[in-house]
């Protein structure tokens, strides 16, 4: 697909105009599109954002564009040079490794706080999305691993009732997402005894041993 096409993909401009929309709606949906282009790669690392452009394909004004690249740029998936560019950023080797600490430590935290709270369906969709977790980690698929793993996060985030993170997972979810590639867990596939270990720990609430088990799986202990 030509840059130009995937630019075109970025929003289905279905009125000639959106601006009748409230300001904060607007802001918030080009922030979402864009956000989402970065991260499944239809903005590429290195990709211009040109705000009138943008602005045209997507039916709204410049304004919403450019707060929405503002936020963006405030997480680091964006680079903004005044009066030179406005570009998708490419993280650093640094950056992407702290960012799976910081996933692997706040998907043990997110379980910890969450599994005492959680009703019966929660926890039987946990222990489903774990189970989507581990089986893209016996098929060393990390596009899979970082989906799934997200997925487990954004669950028990919301099981959790905690305010503190779903702010903070609202914030962080396109970064996060985005400087996860490569993500992978520490036995790539040779840790089926851990895996049903773990699944086993999310089932009973046994919330020690499943943040213990959890950090072990990524080469924490």
């Amino acid at each position: 697909m030509s840059r130009e096409a995937r630019r075109r993909s970025l929003y289905r401009r279905e009125t000639p105009s959106r601006d009748t929309e409230p300001p904060c709606a607007l802001v918030d949906e080009a922030y979402a599109a864009l956000g989402e282009a970065i991260v499944d790669g239809r903005l590429r690392a290195g990709d211009r954002l040109r705000d009138v452009e943008l602005a045209a394909h997507m039916g709204i004004s410049r304004t919403p564009v450019r707060e929405a690249l503002q936020r963006l740029a405030a997480i680091h998936l964006v680079e903004i040079s005044p009066h030179r560019y406005t570009r998708v950023s490419s993280p650093t080797e640094q950056e992407m490794s702290d960012m799976r600490d910081y996933a692997v430590h706040m998907i043990a935290l997110t379980m910890h706080l969450a599994l005492p709270k959680c009703s019966d369906d929660d926890l039987a969709e946990g222990v489903r999305l774990f189970r989507a977790v581990s089986d893209a980690a016996r098929t060393t698929s990390s596009p899979a691993y970082v989906d799934a793993g997200f997925a487990l996060l954004a669950h028990f985030t919301r099981a959790s009732g905690n305010i503190v993170l779903r702010e903070t997972l609202k914030q962080t979810t396109f970064v996060l997402r985005r400087n996860l590639r490569g993500w992978m867990c520490a036995g790539e596939g040779d840790s089926d005894d851990l895996f049903a270990a773990l699944t086993e720990s999310i089932r009973a609430r046994d919330t020690e041993r499943c943040t213990h088990l959890w950090l072990t799986m990524h080469g924490r202990y």
